[in-house]
């Protein structure tokens, strides 16, 4: 299986850079950036031919609703083991390409994890105010 990654503009390269960066080269990873270029067949023959080594992929894609995303969908006609998430965030796609055991799993099961971990990995700062008493009672 593979984990196909696409987005608009140079979304798909910017996460591959920052994967490079934090670990490296991931096996069985693609990224395919839509650009304003490109029209969706171009894009649709991109995914086709990524397809070809491998039937089984999750597309991991930026945007519920966009070009890639709709794209990928409709090619789940004709390739019934394509999952399409979108949204998640590069910290699940790290913490579930390192661990290495992905390729385990189903593209469905695949895919609930990417949504599981993004979910987990998506965090606030709260800034809390730490009031300290003096020591010694002297007010300094």
């Amino acid at each position: 299986m593979q984990i196909i990654v696409s987005g608009h503009g140079k979304f798909a390269s910017g996460i591959q850079s920052n994967l490079q960066l934090l670990a490296g080269n991931l096996p069985g990873l693609s990224f395919v950036d839509f650009t304003g270029e490109m029209d969706e067949q171009q894009l649709q023959d991109k995914f086709t031919a990524l397809l070809k080594d491998d039937e089984q992929a999750l597309f991991f894609c930026d945007l519920f609703g966009g070009t890639p995303y709709k794209q990928a969908v409709l090619l789940t006609r004709q390739y019934p083991q394509i999952t399409v998430v979108a949204g998640c965030n590069v910290g699940s796609l790290l913490e579930i390409c390192v661990a290495g055991d992905w390729q385990q799993s189903s593209p469905a099961e695949l895919g609930e994890k990417f949504i599981a971990t993004s979910k987990q990995a998506t965090r606030m700062f709260h800034h809390r105010h730490i009031q300290t008493e003096p020591a010694d009672g002297d007010g300094i």
